[in-house]
């Protein structure tokens, strides 16, 4: 899974809202659909993952983070090849 806690974070270290991110990062700005997916940890574009580096001028290692999911962890321990 890719979490998008760091995002969260970040935003509110920076103090930037989503009114912010919708309205004020002129060709950057985001739709409220996109906010609240990121806000779920559901997917998003590389284009809205681009626009987000650039408002906050960072690396995507600062706005997300991959999370192996469970299910595939245990998985990798079954699936052994002799």
């Amino acid at each position: 899974m890719i979490s998008f806690e760091r995002l969260r974070k970040k935003l509110k270290e920076k103090g930037i809202t989503s009114y912010y991110l919708r309205n004020k990062c002129g060709y950057n700005n985001l739709d409220s659909k996109t906010i609240k997916r990121l806000m779920n940890d559901e997917s998003v574009s590389t284009n809205t993952l681009n626009s987000l580096c650039s408002i906050l001028e960072c690396d995507l290692s600062e706005i997300a983070e991959f999370i192996p999911d469970k299910d595939t962890e245990n998985s990798d321990k079954t699936d052994t090849v002799s």
